[in-house]
């Protein structure tokens, strides 16, 4: 399964306009919009509950054909990232931003955590490509409406060109469940 993302740089090396494809996961709360647990496994006592144990949430094999599907577009790429994941519908202020940056948050928005923790918990591999749109609170000049609009607008031709390419790299024999799910049948 592979997902987009449109995102604020947290990190400011990372330019908007710069794609992401990200290798490590900040979800704290671990909820939903709506506040329920982020997780399959909400009923205690349901057969083939478990605990997903990762090191890694985002599969290798995918990650890869991203970064490759991004490459022959013809789109820079960075390849690894954090991705934070917080609770909308409002942006973060400077001191929720300083506080991710310090947590090694490389890019925020308010999409992609829920499937990385919903797909290593279902066993399906994963991985997660970033679009960043504007720089967040006070990590660098403030960028401005139109500009975000206009980001925003490349952000779908972009992710079609790099999900073009990237689906006819993927090797389906190398694709496996990142992290181990933890049983407590």
């Amino acid at each position: 399964m592979l997902g987009t993302t449109a995102c604020g740089a947290v990190d400011a090396t990372v330019t908007p306009g710069t794609l992401i494809v990200f290798d490590d996961l900040h979800f704290p709360s671990n909820r939903l919009p709506d506040g329920s647990l982020c997780s399959l496994f909400d009923r205690p006592g349901e057969p083939g509950r478990g605990h997903w144990i990762y090191n890694r949430p985002y599969a290798p094999a995918l990650r890869s054909a991203l970064l490759e599907g991004a490459r022959e577009a013809g789109h820079a790429v960075r390849d690894g990232g954090t991705y934070g994941h917080v609770d909308g519908p409002r942006f973060n202020t400077p001191s929720e931003i300083r506080q991710l940056g310090a947590a090694g948050v490389t890019a925020v928005s308010q999409t992609s955590g829920p499937e990385a923790v919903l797909c290593g918990e279902a066993e399906l591999p994963y991985a997660s490509i970033g679009f960043a749109t504007d720089y967040a609170n006070d990590v660098a000049e403030h960028t401005t409406i139109e500009e975000l609009v206009r980001l925003m607008g490349e952000s779908t031709g972009i992710f079609a060109d790099v999900l073009a390419g990237a689906v006819r790299r993927i090797d389906l024999d190398a694709l496996g469940p990142t992290g181990i799910l933890y049983r407590f049948d």
